[in-house]
């Protein structure tokens, strides 16, 4: 799914952008931005914004001889310009969870071992990693599905 988003990104971002045509510029992550949530344990970062991405949580359901993985994967972005004019942070966060979204929805086929994706939107909120991380401004997308096995 990582190389999904990065590949299919930027030109999803182009034509969100020429859509709003409001001058909010969404910039593409370059490779150093992506960060698996196993790396955030005990980090503090610098960047002023990031993609975390990777799976959140994973349970085992058995049903006779069948078992099936319920996953659930999340795509991020954390922004640490909270000072930015009044919406914009808001905008562009929303602006990505819907990139994830649609690349996710548009490319679900990809991934023929997976269950039909159901991905939730997460709201931009407020949050911090731990107490020596700056506050992040934080919207994306939560992705849950079941993998056959």
């Amino acid at each position: 799914m990582l190389n999904l988003i990065k590949s299919k990104l930027p030109a999803k971002l182009a034509e969100i952008d020429a859509e709003k045509a409001d001058g909010v510029v969404l910039d593409v992550p370059t490779d150093e931005q992506y960060y698996n949530s196993t790396d955030f344990d005990d980090r503090v970062f610098s960047q002023d914004w990031l993609v975390r991405y990777g799976l959140e949580m994973s349970e085992t359901n058995s049903i006779t001889s069948a078992t099936a993985e319920d996953n659930t994967y999340i795509f991020l972005v954390q922004w640490t310009n909270l000072n930015a004019p009044e919406g914009d942070t808001r905008k562009r966060l929303f602006r990505y969870s819907r990139a994830f979204k649609e690349i996710l929805e548009e490319n679900f086929d990809r991934f023929p071992y997976m269950s039909k994706f159901k991905i939730v939107t997460i709201a931009p909120a407020l949050w911090a990693e731990n107490a020596r991380s700056p506050v992040y401004k934080v919207g994306g997308v939560r992705l849950k599905t079941a993998i056959a096995s």
